[in-house]
């Protein structure tokens, strides 16, 4: 038995898909994969990357960034035998609005350890580099007194 449509009185066919959004020819209908941004504020404040250049081409989700640098410090490091000046304890405010997983959508902080070397949590740093800190001051301690009492043994 057929089944039959009581507003038209004809069977139910499939229905047709809507109209596209582009003229006919257009390169976009084509690709309906295709990402396109807008330069516009991407929630995180102070953002410092241009995202009209996002918006002039089509790129991949992924590679939309906002990040927020920090002032870079250089310290010399001999690393082979040579000072060299390195940027150490560098730090950025990121936020990646499109990413997977959706924890690096949120606001987050990546450490840049020394040059090119990068540690992802803030709070993890802040508490090692604390310890240690407190420790090179006791090592620092002993190396004043190891000098006075070498000093008044001369």
């Amino acid at each position: 038995m057929k089944t039959v449509s009581p507003f038209t009185g004809t069977a139910p066919g499939p229905v047709p898909p809507p109209p596209s959004p582009f003229p006919a020819g257009d390169a976009a209908a084509s690709d309906s994969r295709r990402w396109s941004f807008v330069d516009a504020p991407t929630g995180l404040c102070g953002c410092e990357i241009d995202h009209g250049l996002d918006a002039l081409a089509s790129a991949d989700p992924d590679d939309v960034w906002c990040q927020v640098e920090s002032d870079d410090v250089h310290v010399p490091i001999d690393a082979n035998g040579t000072p060299e000046s390195m940027r150490v304890l560098s730090s950025t405010l990121n936020a990646l609005p499109c990413a997977d997983p959706m924890a690096l959508r949120m606001p987050h902080m990546s450490v840049e350890a020394v040059q090119d070397e990068w540690i992802e949590g803030l709070a993890t740093v802040i508490s090692t580099l604390y310890e240690r800190v407190e420790r090179l001051r006791r090592a620092h301690s002993r190396l004043e007194f190891g000098r006075a009492a070498h000093r008044a043994a001369q």
